[in-house]
């Protein structure tokens, strides 16, 4: 999973047909699981582009794009959000998305 450094990048690569970011700080302990079985998850969709944003190395992504909690999970369609999950993580709701993403 690639890391963003920066709100242009993560602005740039919001732009592709259908990317998911999750946001997540260093220090947060639920974080790393969710991360892992978000890995899990996506490895059934490859060409799913796929970034993790730490809110401390990115401050703008935080307020520019309301994350009020993390582990926040976003998912992105050419620059606008089409599903966010945060903290109790839904992945049936998400495979329902990519489902009609990939019809």
């Amino acid at each position: 999973m690639q890391t963003i450094q920066s709100y242009q990048e993560f602005l740039d690569l919001s732009q592709a047909p259908l990317s998911v970011f999750i946001a997540k700080t260093k220090m947060c302990s639920v974080c790393v699981p969710i991360s892992a079985k978000l890995e899990t998850f996506m490895k059934d969709y490859p060409e799913i582009p796929m970034y993790q944003i730490y809110l401390e190395d990115v401050l703008e992504f935080q307020g520019q794009q309301l994350i009020f909690t993390v582990p926040t999970i976003v998912f992105f369609s050419e620059g606008k959000e089409i599903l966010r999950e945060s903290r109790f993580i839904d992945f049936d709701k998400m495979e329902r998305l990519l489902e009609i993403y990939q019809s």
